[in-house]
């Protein structure tokens, strides 16, 4: 009985120093800087909340998954002192409306493209995480003279390298998506 009480204590012990280390974690999240405003920029079938600050050549940042735009703001506040920075929320996600459809990559990529439009922005440098690799990929490939240089970032994008080896990985994923190896064997939604 000793032997466990001083297991569950020990447990006990180090969840709550887990709790209190990790509690600086929640500092908060960094704001863009003042200089940006925000703006929302009707597209085909959307409204796309935006960010965009500084002077110089453009770069467009889309974000991942279940997140927004306000994920790149430490990025952004070191590219405005010279670079004209574009940070959407894409279709359905942050504070873009969320629609009933065009959540397939092509339109979003549009939704992008009528952004940049929208801008005056003809060419830009595009910075993607993510799913975003994915809406940067469909950008690329329809609009391949709007993008001048792409950095792709943490996530693989579908069709390009050991796509049915990556999907069929559940250690490659931070959730599991039951679909998937069903899906690349032609059996899946």
């Amino acid at each position: 009985m000793k032997a466990a009480f001083s297991i569950s204590a020990r447990m006990l012990l180090a969840a709550i120093a887990g709790l209190l280390f990790a509690s600086t974690g929640f500092a908060g999240v960094q704001s863009f800087p003042p200089s940006f405003h925000a703006q929302e920029i009707p597209t085909d079938g959307a409204i796309i909340h935006v960010r965009v600050g500084g002077r110089g050549p453009a770069v467009v940042m889309l974000h991942g998954f279940g997140d927004s735009g306000d994920m790149w703001a430490p990025v952004a506040a070191i590219l405005v002192q010279n670079h004209t920075v574009i940070v959407p929320d894409l279709r359905g996600m942050g504070l873009s409306s969320h629609p009933e459809g065009g959540y397939d990559k092509k339109t979003q990529a549009r939704d992008i493209v009528q952004v940049m439009d929208k801008l005056k922005i003809g060419q830009a440098a595009l910075v993607t995480h993510d799913i975003g690799n994915m809406v940067g990929y469909a950008l690329a490939a329809q609009f391949p003279a709007r993008v001048i240089r792409w950095v792709i970032i943490d996530a693989p994008v579908p069709g390009i390298g050991p796509w049915d080896d990556i999907i069929r990985s559940p250690a490659l994923w931070h959730f599991k998506v039951p679909w998937a190896g069903r899906r690349a064997a032609g059996q899946g939604p």
